[in-house]
C-alpha cells in the first residue's frame, strides 16, 4: 500500500468505487449529493483511504489505527443511516435523504 498515492491512482480508484457506493444508495433508498465537486472529492478521499489503509474508510472521519474503532468508520459509517434520516444527509454530505 502507498502513503502517498498520486492524484491519478485516487481518481483511478474513486472510478472503481463509485458504482459501489450507487448500489449502497440505491439500497438503503437514499439518493447521491447532486453536486459533483462533493461527490467527486469524497470518492478520491474514499480511495485514498482504501489505497493507504486497504478499506473505505470515511475521509470525513480522523482514522485512529484502532481497527475495532475504525471499523465503525467504514463507508457507509454505522451514523450515516441515522443522520440521513435527522438531518437529510450523512456527515460528509455524500448520501442524501430522497
Amino acid at each position: 500500500m502507498s502513503e502517498n498515492p498520486t492524484r491519478e491512482e485516487m481518481k483511478k480508484v474513486a472510478e472503481e468505487i463509485r458504482p459501489s457506493i450507487m448500489k449502497i444508495a440505491e439500497n438503503k433508498g437514499w439518493g447521491i449529493n447532486e453536486n459533483k465537486d462533493i461527490v467527486d472529492s469524497i470518492l478520491e478521499g474514499l480511495a485514498r483511504n482504501k489505497i493507504i489503509h486497504g478499506k473505505r474508510f470515511c475521509p470525513c472521519r480522523l482514522w485512529s489505527d484502532d481497527e475495532t474503532k475504525d471499523r465503525d468508520y467504514y463507508c457507509p459509517c454505522k451514523n450515516s443511516a441515522e443522520d440521513v434520516e435527522k438531518d437529510g444527509h450523512c456527515h460528509c454530505y455524500l448520501y442524501m435523504k430522497k
